[in-house]
């Protein structure tokens, strides 16, 4: 997957539950930055969420201009407070292509677009 560019803090409407990866709370950081979303409260279903648009060429095209979006999440989910070790955070997006970007992000260490 060829990840163009992605920003951050992005309105993430819509978007559902499409797959989950093992990382830390630190690792997220190190690569994306401060979160997007944070709520302590211990009764939250979400403490702690980055939103993301992410701008990628399209995998059916061998034109690089040919470029897709889409807007994916990274997530906890019912935990009660934000997991700072080796946790099975949730990826969502409005596609299952939303695994692969989220993936290609932490496995390349991609910076957000500043």
């Amino acid at each position: 997957m060829n990840i163009i560019e992605y920003t951050t803090d992005v309105n993430a409407d819509r978007t559902s539950r499409q797959s989950t990866t093992n990382t830390t709370y630190d690792n997220l950081v190190s690569i994306l930055g401060e979160p997007t979303y944070v709520d302590m409260g211990r009764h939250e279903k979400v403490n702690c969420e980055w939103s993301m648009k992410v701008e990628y060429q399209n995998p059916l095209s061998d034109d690089p201009t040919d470029t897709k979006t889409e807007i994916v999440t990274i997530y906890n989910w019912c935990t009660g407070s934000i997991p700072y070790t080796l946790y099975p955070w949730h990826i969502g997006g409005k596609s299952l292509i939303a695994e692969e970007l989220v993936n290609t992000i932490i496995r390349n260490e991609i910076s957000p677009k500043e």
